[in-house]
């Protein structure tokens, strides 16, 4: 396992015999970390042509807002052309931040993922975010098809 730890807010660590990306983030962050963290991890995932991502929070503990904005206009419309494929992102979460509203309006609702070359998931075990990650997803339709 290739491991890369940032700063002390996140660590990386790439799974090659499940091909998954892991970051673990270690405390609450700054929207500056955010962002330099996602880009760090994007830098991993072109380096080890991962589009499966398991996203570790639990520590975070903080949802932001902003940082959603960034990540939805800045971050995620670059996983297409830089990973050349539709990649997996499952948030590992507290079951504390499933029923948070201010976490529920920052993670967009199911049909936002529909055009997308990227899906994301929450889920409150590690096992069920690997199962979800290694599942292979139906083939998109046009839409009007």
């Amino acid at each position: 396992m290739d491991v890369l730890p940032l700063a002390d807010f996140l660590v990386l660590a790439y799974r090659p015999d499940l091909d998954v990306l892991v970051a673990r983030w270690l405390r609450p962050i700054t929207l500056d970390e955010l962002e330099q963290g996602y880009w760090a991890l994007l830098a991993e995932a072109e380096r080890h042509r991962c589009r499966r991502w398991l996203i570790d929070v639990r520590r975070r503990r903080n949802t932001h807002q902003l940082g959603a904005r960034w990540m939805v206009s800045t971050l995620l419309p670059e996983l297409g052309p830089r990973l050349g494929g539709r990649t997996r992102l499952a948030y590992f979460l507290m079951p504390a931040f499933m029923r948070d509203p201010e976490a529920d309006a920052a993670f967009p609702p199911p049909q936002y993922f529909e055009d997308k070359p990227f899906v994301g998931e929450r889920f409150v075990d590690e096992q069920g975010a690997l199962t979800w990650l290694q599942a292979e997803e139906p083939p998109h339709l046009p839409h009007g098809g």
